[in-house]
């Protein structure tokens, strides 16, 4: 509960909607959230163990926005400060929270006051993925676009989700939909 009411407070700053986002259809593999808290096994002790294994680049956000870094694939934590609908998918703009070897946030008194941009396409459960809701994505950097508020915008990296793991801080038992955690996949976008 407390890294809620931190994640919260570090979010007071909105982030202004992404310049230009054309995100495209991402894959991502996935396996089912059935158990809420945090188990010491099942499904979701397996999307740890998944997380913690996966190979990727140790680039920072401030270092992801330069060209050459481009196609690296990374795993970043933080929290949805926004989500924005694009053309068959969505946009989250995260908050970016320094992590630990397995890519939970870790939230600190010294914010890192940086955001990224993480493109999907389809669209996240909003009962799962809504503003403050802590993440981990896993994808790989495909471009930058400006990010901030009142002004004081910065280069941002923009990431194609591969996968979204989900945080809950709930107590182990707590079956409430809201206290799901995992990897979970975007909906299939709906074309009319």
């Amino acid at each position: 509960m407390s890294s809620i009411l931190l994640s919260h407070a570090l979010l007071t700053g909105c982030a202004d909607a992404p310049s230009v986002i054309s995100p495209t259809l991402v894959g991502t593999a996935s396996s089912p959230i059935e158990s809420p808290g945090l188990p010491a096994g099942g499904a979701a002790a397996t999307d740890l163990e998944r997380l913690k294994a996966l190979s990727v680049s140790s680039l920072s956000p401030e270092q992801a926005v330069e060209d050459q870094n481009f196609g690296a694939r990374v795993r970043w934590a933080g929290a949805v400060q926004h989500l924005s609908a694009t053309n068959g998918g969505v946009c989250l703009t995260v908050l970016y929270a320094r992590s630990d070897e397995g890519g939970a946030p870790r939230w600190t008194n010294e914010g890192t006051r940086q955001s990224f941009l993480a493109c999907a396409g389809g669209t996240y459960d909003p009962s799962l993925i809504s503003e403050f809701t802590n993440v981990t994505v896993v994808g790989r950097i495909s471009g930058r676009t400006s990010i901030g508020a009142g002004g004081g915008s910065s280069s941002s990296p923009v990431v194609e989700i591969e996968q979204l793991f989900r945080w809950s801080d709930c107590l182990e038992g707590d079956a409430s939909l809201e206290c799901k955690y995992g990897f979970i996949s975007p909906q299939t976008a709906h074309v009319d």
